[in-house]
């Protein structure tokens, strides 16, 4: 998110629970945060909600929008101090952890109240132990996108779909000082959106289907980082690529100093099209390892076991995601629609590239140690890159690390 959006959201904090209840009264209290990057569109969409749900409950809304940043300890802290919202927007890795702290209430009743059909990748995202822990109220996608100028003047005139593809493109880029690929290997960055793409297209996973060990040292997850490692050494990563941040000013592909990225999301992608020209900007499908699949995940609405009127709760909840209130979210942010009985909507040819993907979109293995899992991994991805440990020396040393956090109570 950027960081605008982010310092917006605390004004918006500030405009937003002015409105509504005084404490003391009934109410419901949402923590949101900045979906909408637009200052002046949130606040009128926000507004929107709190008059709509008061007006057809009777129940007083607080809307209480967040920066993304330090978003986890301090719901943490506001849940030990009992002190949290009743409901609150988590992304499907999270919700692993609250359920198993007992932070959450089921609400597979309201999910099954209404007449949505939603995408069942996401509806699976959500589940625990057959209960579903929160309620989809958008859905985000990254793809495969590709400078089709740079791929031309090295003489490819078929933009790469597969891992040799790739592979067999990366030289022929390198002699004209062209990364083929754009990787972000800061620590820093989420894996969802650099390592583990590559490590579920080549038919790999992070944990065994137990949840019990880790998963990702298999042959498959070797493949998926020799393929990084082995492109680094023909140039077709950028210099800085095992510690660049994916940030737009370190985009390489927004620069013109690599060719394709293989896990963007749209916002980067209109900024390529800006950048370059939309006639040399192609949004394609994920890349083939094994399989075709990337990530993508639904922004979901929880409910908190310590609610303090958890039937008013449920009563915004089936109001937050009723048809109308959810496309015009969708609207307002960009993001995608949860469901498969509606088109998403599309505006031109990024929308339309980015929603052929979603049937590809997997929201990452679920699990209550899976943020911990990466802050593991993630400094021997970077080894590798570094070139400090083979791929399978650096994949076995976090998988002893990881193993070790799984086998703690």
């Amino acid at each position: 998110m950027k960081r605008t959006a982010a310092l917006a959201a605390l004004s918006l904090a500030a405009t937003l629970t002015g409105c509504g209840s005084q404490p003391g009264e009934d109410a419901v209290t949402l923590w949101m945060y900045p979906v909408i990057a637009e200052q002046a569109q949130s606040r009128a969409y926000w507004q929107r909600v709190e008059a709509g749900f008061e007006a057809e409950h009777g129940i007083k809304l607080r809307i209480e929008l967040q920066p993304w940043a330090t978003r986890e300890p301090k719901l943490g802290a506001a849940l030990m101090a009992g002190n949290g919202p009743d409901v609150v927007l988590l992304q499907p890795d999270m919700i692993p952890q609250y359920v198993e702290e007992k932070a959450l209430l089921p609400v597979s009743d309201v999910l099954t109240g209404g007449e949505r059909a939603y995408r069942p990748s996401a509806v699976d995202a959500l589940t625990v132990k057959d209960q579903v822990y929160g309620l989809p109220l958008y859905q985000t996608v990254t793809t495969t996108v590709y400078n089709r100028k740079l791929f031309a003047d090295a003489g490819i005139t078929d933009l790469p779909d597969t891992w040799d593809e790739v592979r067999a493109a990366a030289p022929k880029l390198a002699a004209h000082g062209i990364a083929v690929l754009d990787y972000a290997g800061s620590t820093e960055e989420t894996l969802n959106t650099t390592f583990y793409p590559l490590l579920w297209q080549a038919g790999g996973t992070v944990f065994n289907e137990e949840g019990t060990k880790s998963a990702f040292s298999s042959p498959q997850g070797v493949e998926a980082l020799k393929f990084l490692v082995g492109l680094k050494a023909m140039g077709g990563l950028p210099p800085d690529a095992a510690t660049k941040r994916s940030q737009l000013a370190d985009d390489a592909v927004v620069a013109g100093r690599a060719a394709m990225a293989h896990a963007m999301v749209p916002a980067t992608a209109r900024e390529v099209a800006r950048s370059i020209g939309a006639e040399n900007t192609v949004v394609g499908a994920p890349l083939l390892g094994t399989q075709r699949v990337t990530f993508g995940q639904p922004g979901a609405l929880s409910l908190l076991r310590k609610a303090k009127n958890p039937d008013a709760a449920r009563k915004f909840l089936s109001y937050m995601t009723s048809r109308k209130v959810v496309e015009d979210l969708c609207v307002q942010s960009g993001y995608f629609l949860p469901w498969t009985d509606t088109s998403p909507p599309v505006v031109d040819d990024v929308d339309k590239g980015f929603a052929q993907a979603l049937p590809a979109a997997r929201a990452g293995d679920a699990h209550p140690k899976a943020r911990k899992a990466m802050g593991l991994l993630s400094p021997h991805l970077q080894a590798a890159l570094l070139g400090q440990r083979t791929p399978e020396q650096a994949l076995s040393d976090a998988a002893e690390e990881v193993d070790a956090l799984l086998q703690k109570r």
